[in-house]
């Protein structure tokens, strides 16, 4: 019951190969409650086969290398018991590598194909927005085609594969792809006169992206990421389903793996126990963002950037996502963040609340797990009738809508994105203008891209009056609005000289007024901006290890 992947580390000398013995990363995948593995870099290599069936071949000398997410379990516990034992020595070198298929990869493999038109036609197809003159039928999305980067598009033509890599370090994944690109046939010294048909490559890479963690697991906007995360019935443990269930459902296997406990999809048997792996880029630009909130935090207008006008700015914003910075939810804090703020930028306060935990004579990690314990917590549900605490256009409602919606958790997926690009400093956040490409390496896996990411995006973030409408709780003035932070208006509203505005009138969300009791109904309606914008991605198929041994190599 896993994933296809490929992992190992080593203790020091730079000179050993990172295959020394295996480690998992795919355990994230299965038991997402546990720590993170301390991965802090990930790269995503697109690549085209040109060779199908040397391509099997090449794929079936990797497979014997890929672990299941069993297997990783046990290495995991491996390296903690070690740890723990003091009997690791030296750095320790993380690398993980996992497959994904398109649709027309799997076909030049001769796979027996999906029904699912959504995964076939690709997320060119099914998320970007007729030009003039384009045949409507093939532009089903949002999304503007100017915006994404040609490696994505059609014109370049299309994507057969993608490989993720993970590693604690640039140099590991330089050094695991090199094995990856050798092992398919990619910079290997070809004797005079030789001319043997597996030593010619059976790919062409076509396309790469980095990201990194960063620092306290923070997107580029400022909130810690990835907090909810469904708990899987089967994969996880009792223990973990028990708790799940005072807050985001736990979730059948079938939402996630093809073929598992309640997934009713009728896909060919050779896929059983895969996923299909959504891969979007998502750029922030987080200077615009941080200044809509200031513009839109009255004290700031009145007062200038003071301490009550730092405090309110940080209310407003975390109304726009619905968690404060460091994750305490709205529905359990709606009016003041629990987190000591001793300082606020987040890596400061949290040197400074070791500091003072330690002058304290605290044990400074007790404490900060204490902390992370009650703001990490994903315990809650909404009152349909009530948006007093946690708005109904917070993105986290809007995307994770709860008991607002009912049987909701059919449409959960499991995240595993991650930031790339330097972090925005606070000279480039004054200056209102992003400097730099920043943004989301979006990475979901389903059962069901229709059911997962695709009606999360359309149906949730993109519809003004949806996952519920709640126009009649505002006192019929209008719907509470799309995601202020990914949800889409079609290219004909945006402004042509400002990538992140809307022409007038912009599209408007519900946010209750920070300054003074929420009112019901409320009618505080707030014209929002573009601060997400996507760059193109593509569908993928991540199959098991019995997938691809029995068909994709064959």
């Amino acid at each position: 019951m896993s994933l296809a992947m490929h992992s190992h580390y080593c203790n020091n000398a730079e000179h050993r190969m990172i295959l020394e013995r295996s480690f998992g990363e795919w355990i994230e995948f299965f038991h997402v409650d546990t720590p993170r593995l301390s991965k802090k870099h990930e790269l995503f290599v697109f690549f085209r086969i040109t060779h199908p069936e040397r391509f099997k071949t090449h794929l079936a000398a990797l497979v014997p290398l890929l672990t299941t997410a069993r297997d990783a379990e046990r290495f995991r516990k491996d390296i903690y018991k070690q740890k723990a034992e003091g009997t690791l020595k030296g750095l320790v070198h993380l690398s993980a590598i996992n497959i994904a298929f398109s649709a027309k990869g799997l076909a030049k493999l001769g796979a027996e194909g999906f029904t699912d038109d959504v995964f076939n036609n690709g997320m060119w197809e099914d998320m970007t927005y007729p030009l003039e003159g384009d045949d409507k039928t093939k532009h089903n999305g949002l999304d503007d085609q100017h915006d994404w980067f040609h490696q994505f598009t059609p014109r370049s033509g299309y994507l057969d594969g993608v490989f993720t890599i993970t590693g604690e370090s640039e140099k590991t994944l330089t050094d695991t792809l090199e094995m990856v690109k050798q092992t398919f046939g990619i910079g290997l010294p070809t004797p005079p006169g030789a001319a043997q048909e597996l030593d010619k490559p059976s790919i062409q890479l076509i396309f790469q992206q980095q990201g990194h963690v960063l620092d306290d697991d923070r997107e580029h906007f400022g909130w810690v990421d990835g907090i909810s995360q469904p708990i899987v019935i089967g994969l996880d443990t009792d223990a973990k389903v028990e708790e799940a269930k005072k807050g985001l459902k736990p979730i059948q296997a079938g939402t996630i793996l093809v073929g598992g406990e309640g997934d009713q999809s009728n896909h060919p048997a050779w896929a059983n126990e895969g996923s299909f792996m959504v891969f979007r880029t998502y750029e922030q630009r987080v200077p615009e963002f941080v200044g809509w909130c200031g513009r839109n935090t009255k004290k700031i207008k009145a007062e200038g950037m003071t301490e009550r006008a730092a405090g309110e700015l940080r209310k407003f914003s975390s109304r726009v996502v619905g968690r404060w910075p460091n994750g305490a939810p709205l529905e359990h804090h709606p009016d003041k963040d629990p987190a000591p703020m001793l300082s606020p930028d987040p890596i400061k306060n949290k040197e400074l609340l070791f500091a003072k935990w330690k002058d304290e004579g605290k044990d400074p990690n007790a404490e900060h797990k204490k902390l992370e314990a009650m703001n990490h917590t994903d315990a809650f549900t909404y009152n349909p009738e009530d948006q007093t605490k946690c708005p109904y256009a917070a993105h986290i409602r809007k995307c994770g809508p709860r008991d607002d919606f009912p049987n909701y958790e059919k449409h959960l997926m499991l995240r595993r994105g991650i930031p790339y690009g330097p972090v925005a400093l606070n000279n480039e956040k004054g200056g209102g203008v992003s400097q730099h490409d920043r943004g989301l390496l979006f990475v979901s896996y389903q059962s069901s891209i229709t059911n997962g990411f695709r009606f999360i995006q359309k149906e949730w973030a993109n519809k003004e009056d949806k996952p519920v409408d709640f126009t009649e709780k505002m006192g019929n003035a209008a719907p509470q609005g799309i995601d202020a932070i990914i949800g889409q208006m079609p290219p004909d509203y945006r402004s042509e000289t400002d990538v992140t505005q809307y022409e007038h009138p912009a599209p408007v969300v519900n946010l209750p007024d920070v300054e003074k009791p929420v009112p019901t109904p409320n009618k505080h309606y707030i014209p929002i901006e573009r601060w997400v914008i996507p760059r193109g991605g593509e569908y993928f198929f991540a199959p098991s290890i019995s997938g691809m041994q029995d068909t994709l190599c064959k």
